[in-house]
């Protein structure tokens, strides 16, 4: 039986202590987020050096926290846009009711469609040579 999504290990090197990280992220993501986490730690011990390491950890996780906000409501903006955009599509392509002539589906519509038009115009002949002959 296959294991589906395995969870990987990554040795992290977290504001100077060694951490293994459990996740199914790729190899490339762990990467990038250590490396964020440093770059960002850093600039907070810049901003604050007077607060203990442990605050310092608790802002970048505040931060961290409230961008992961920011972009979850810059991606419900995005979907409720691209919704409106769908309906609006839908909508535009809508066929119209007007005069738009159905066309055939496959030779048999065809015989039957140019029947109906054979039929409707002998019917008006007859009846257009009728209203002439009792002028």
């Amino acid at each position: 039986m296959a294991i589906q999504n395995e969870k990987k290990h990554y040795k992290a090197n977290l504001a100077g202590k060694k951490y293994t990280i459990s996740g199914n992220a790729s190899l490339p993501h762990f990467k990038a987020t250590e490396t964020l986490f440093n770059k960002q730690l850093v600039q907070i011990k810049t901003v604050a050096p007077n607060l203990s390491q442990a605050d310092q950890t608790v802002l970048l996780t505040f931060n961290a926290l409230s961008d992961q906000l920011y972009k979850q409501a810059e991606i419900d903006e995005l979907q409720a846009k691209i919704a409106t955009l769908e309906a609006e599509l839908q909508n535009t392509q809508k066929p119209k009711k007007a005069v738009a002539k159905r066309e055939p589906k496959n030779a048999i519509g065809s015989i039957i469609d140019d029947a109906k038009h054979d039929s409707q115009a002998r019917t008006t002949d007859k009846l257009f040579k009728q209203g002439t002959t009792n002028l």
